[in-house]
């Protein structure tokens, strides 16, 4: 079976890495329309969450621990909806599915990202997948705030 688009990153593909251990990579996610957004990647090819090992199981807690603890401190994020959807996987003709999880860290009060205010305006609902981004600039500076402060928060 052909590699998968998580089993073949390049180092651009990695230029939002945030975090690794022996398990996981945390990204940034490049699509910044709710600010601190991230993607979780299993180091491993596998293709669900039945399929984690234990010891994978238990450094995805600490992972997703450690996310949300940064989030909350430095962007003041107040809740998390966690995805594991993997669709796109299934729209090839041979579905390879990696497993996978996107972070959308939800806000009550307006947050600033490189001079650009985000009111989240659905706080409390589903998220909105068609917000627009917040641009290459922010992400950049909100990657270099969150690196900043990510050693007390893994």
């Amino acid at each position: 079976m052909e590699k998968c688009e998580f089993c073949s990153l390049t180092e651009l593909d990695k230029k939002y890495l945030l975090y690794e251990n022996k398990f996981w990579y945390l990204f940034l996610a490049d699509r910044q329309d709710y600010p601190g957004r991230c993607i979780l990647v299993c180091k491993r090819h596998c293709a669900g969450i039945a399929d984690l090992g234990k010891d994978e199981w238990l450094s995805l807690k600490e992972v997703m621990t450690g996310a949300e603890n940064l989030l909350k401190a430095v962007l003041k994020a107040d809740a998390f909806n966690w995805t594991c959807l993997m669709n796109n996987a299934y729209k090839n003709e041979k579905p390879n599915p990696h497993i996978h999880f996107h972070l959308r860290p939800r806000y009550s009060k307006p947050v600033n990202i490189g001079g650009i205010q985000f009111v989240d305006e659905k706080f409390g609902h589903h998220y909105d997948n068609k917000l627009p981004l917040l641009g290459d600039n922010a992400a950049r500076e909100l990657f270099e705030m969150l690196v900043a402060n990510i050693g007390e928060h893994f």
